[in-house]
């Protein structure tokens, strides 16, 4: 994960830029604040690559996504009201503005769509012909629960990878849904019992280390998106879930040695601090590790 303030002379009435940034899914994810000074701001949203553009959050006003500078998007010439956070696609290389004649900070969660790896997650599901045209300022729930789980973390080094590559997978999936045809239907097919074993068997064995989805996907040799809807049909949860869940059961366990550390069993069940540790065990339990020893001794 990266994170840095930046400034640009590509911005034009702009205070600040706060970036965060990972990687999930061999794809680049950022997490973009843009404070704006008062008047008209933009700043560029294109790339060399196309760019999934999700705007999660306005304040004090309004933005919106423009092929030009001096004139506004389809939403603004109609009339019609704009909702509330929305969404651009932005083909490679064409260039596209986020712009304002008002507005104090925006967040926005920006994907660069590596062809390649966009057609790793899909497999044969994907067709790459949508993203050579703009779509600009829609609205898709969907996409912007999505959204908002990327920045809804204070902390987010506790996320692990195969959250985010979960979260990746899953908008990227209902991105290719949007654009494709509405005549395929998928069958809700779940792993095979040999996939399901080996899938499962591979995280618990892996319990303190980090998982890529990537890995388990090709453990059952699927595509991350047709395994991310396999596994949950199987399970009824996430991957992301069912890694957190082995962790705690796994944690369970080594608590009732009474002569094991909490500091030792954070770390034996992947956790890097014990305060992640802890936060994760009482979300899950109700209870500190500390506290539901204690319930078992007694």
């Amino acid at each position: 994960m990266d994170r840095r303030d930046v400034q640009s002379s590509a911005l034009h009435n702009i205070g600040a830029v706060h970036v965060v940034s990972h990687v999930w899914s061999g794809i680049h994810v950022s997490d973009i604040r843009v404070q704006a000074l008062p008047g008209r701001a933009w700043h560029p949203l294109n790339s060399d690559q196309p760019v999934l553009s999700v705007v999660v959050s306005e304040l004090n006003g309004q933005c919106e996504a423009r092929l030009s500078l001096s004139a506004g998007n389809t939403f603004r010439q109609s009339g019609r009201q704009r909702p509330a956070g929305h969404i651009s696609l932005i083909p490679a290389n064409v260039p596209v503005w986020g712009y304002s004649e008002h507005i104090d900070q925006v967040e926005e969660v920006r994907l660069v769509l590596d062809i390649d790896r966009v057609k790793e997650i899909m497999g044969e599901e994907f067709a790459a012909a949508p993203l050579q045209e703009p779509r600009l300022v829609f609205n898709d729930e969907s996409i912007q629960a999505l959204a908002r789980l990327v920045v809804s973390s204070e902390d987010k080094a506790e996320w692990s990878s195969l959250f985010g590559d979960g979260l990746v997978a899953a908008m990227v999936a209902r991105l290719s849904h949007l654009n494709s045809l509405p005549t395929r239907n998928h069958r809700r097919l779940g792993l095979s019992t040999r996939q399901l074993s080996a899938v499962t068997e591979y995280i618990r064995d892996n319990l303190a280390n980090p998982i890529r989805l990537s890995e388990l996907a090709s453990l059952a040799d699927l595509s991350l998106s047709q395994f991310g809807r396999a596994f949950k049909t199987s399970t009824g949860t996430t991957p992301h879930l069912w890694h957190l869940d082995a962790r705690i059961e796994t944690a369970k366990r080594l608590l009732t040695d009474p002569r094991a550390r909490l500091a030792e069993i954070a770390l034996d069940t992947g956790f890097s601090e014990q305060s992640h540790f802890t936060r994760a065990f009482r979300a899950a339990t109700g209870v500190s590790p500390g506290a539901w020893r204690r319930d078992m001794t007694n």
